[in-house]
């Protein structure tokens, strides 16, 4: 099938730039849902529903079913919700305006853009009459950029399971073509680390500064605290080991042996600082501090001092273990109060499943290869793969995506790409088949 007898880059284009305009931070969703509808509705597609966890944070659900009759259920997962647009902006963030053969704005990449090409995806496979067996679901979602509870696909799963019910497998948000050691691959995300945000309390004694004889100062206790300790532990799990010898093969060694690890990654980082990064992150539980509070009067020790750490771990990793291992550096006699404020398991897919092996046929079939990763951030994708569902990240695009401006300034996707995410999509059903 040429994509282009059915769909054209100008309605997904066109449609993209609407959804931007819609300024939907934590919030708005349903409105971003409407602008589909209204869409669905001119193609006379009745097979959706909305579903609001509260008014406004809509999550739509379309269902394209095979006149063929049964086969694979395929989900694709995306989200209408969007991140602040901060920093100085060239253009209007959410204008949605089209320059130079891109489209810009908050969202335009992450994920406003994939969501566009989903909507559309269903309309090239109902426009020449569903010719293909199974039934795909798209799953446009709230809330994932902040994965509250009670919003979204984590709102979805402990309230509506039937949304989930009879799928097969799921592709994820993301993905496209990245430059990998001078080569130019595809990614599929197969699995990411968990996050932990843990607050921390330290308590001491609350008095007038101007005495500090035996005083048990809060701020010195954390301060003592942060300084022992450490921001990452080496750990070598299972899954990234396994994902680091099918990319690398015996060079992974090099990467995956404790004593080696360090030196080359401190080799890498004198060149390639961020791929670095990368690669510690994916061998090292990380443990970042990112907020501290302590006083309001700048003549008064305060009783208590607090820091939260932001901890990122693999599946083999227990949340109560890493508590545990926190505990031990908090100072010697220190009441403190340590408090869990959000939790994201770390998960991953097998790469014997046939959705897999049709993503990986897929992308060669398009003339690329592909490269597995483990991502260090964390998606939906956690919640729908325990329900035991594989699912993986996969989006094919011509040219490397302007991943730097995700969450940046000057968000933006090229309009041709739009076409080739859903040509990857329809590849991938008909591998399916």
């Amino acid at each position: 099938m040429l994509i282009e007898d059915y769909v054209s880059v100008k309605e997904v284009s066109d449609l993209l730039k609407r959804m931007i305009k819609v300024k939907s931070v934590r919030g708005s969703e349903t409105e971003v849902a409407n602008l589909i509808i209204d869409v669905l509705d001119k193609e006379g597609i009745d097979s959706y529903k909305v579903i609001e966890s509260s008014p406004g944070r809509g999550n739509l659900i379309i269902d394209i079913n095979g006149a063929q009759g049964e086969g694979f259920n395929l989900m694709i997962i995306g989200h209408s919700d969007v991140v602040p647009a901060e920093g100085e902006w060239s253009i209007d963030p959410f204008g949605g305006i089209e320059k130079d053969g891109y489209v810009y704005g908050r969202g335009a990449i992450d994920d406003k853009g994939q969501v566009a090409a989903m909507v559309y995806f269903a309309i090239l496979l109902h426009r020449p009459g569903r010719d293909f067996r199974g039934q795909v679901r798209l799953l446009i979602a709230a809330d994932e950029e902040v994965q509250h509870p009670d919003h979204g696909v984590r709102y979805l799963t402990n309230n509506h399971p039937e949304v989930f019910k009879g799928v097969d497998g799921a592709i994820g948000e993301l993905g496209g073509k990245v430059n990998f050691i001078g080569e130019s691959r595809h990614l599929v995300i197969f699995g990411e680390k968990g996050a932990l945000s843990l607050k921390v309390k330290l308590l001491g004694d609350k008095g007038h500064a101007s005495a500090v004889y035996k005083v048990k100062n809060s701020v010195e206790f954390l301060a003592s605290f942060l300084h022992e300790l450490p921001n990452s532990i080496y750990f070598k799990s299972r899954c990234v080991a396994e994902m680091f010898k099918n990319v690398l093969g015996w060079k992974s060694n090099l990467i995956l042996n404790r004593i080696l690890n360090g030196l080359v990654i401190n080799s890498i980082s004198r060149k390639e600082l961020k791929f670095a990064r990368i690669l510690h992150s994916l061998t090292h539980v990380t443990i970042a501090k990112t907020v501290l509070k302590a006083g309001r009067a700048e003549n008064v020790y305060p009783k208590e001092a607090e820091a939260i750490l932001d901890i990122r771990f693999f599946p083999e990793n227990d949340k109560d273990e890493l508590i545990k291992f926190i505990k031990k550096f908090i100072p010697k006699g220190v009441r403190s109060e340590l408090e869990p404020i959000a939790y994201t398991p770390s998960t991953y897919s097998p790469l014997n499943t046939s959705l897999y092996k049709a993503i990986e046929k897929t992308i060669l079939d398009l003339g690329s290869k592909p490269l597995l990763f483990f991502q260090t951030g964390t998606s939906d994708s956690a919640w729908v793969r325990m329900l035991g569902i594989p699912v993986y990240h996969f989006m094919y695009t011509e040219n490397e995506l302007d991943t730097d401006r995700i969450h940046g300034v000057d968000e933006r996707i090229r309009k041709d790409e739009l076409l080739n995410i859903i040509r990857g999509y329809y590849h991938l059903l008909m591998n399916l088949q």
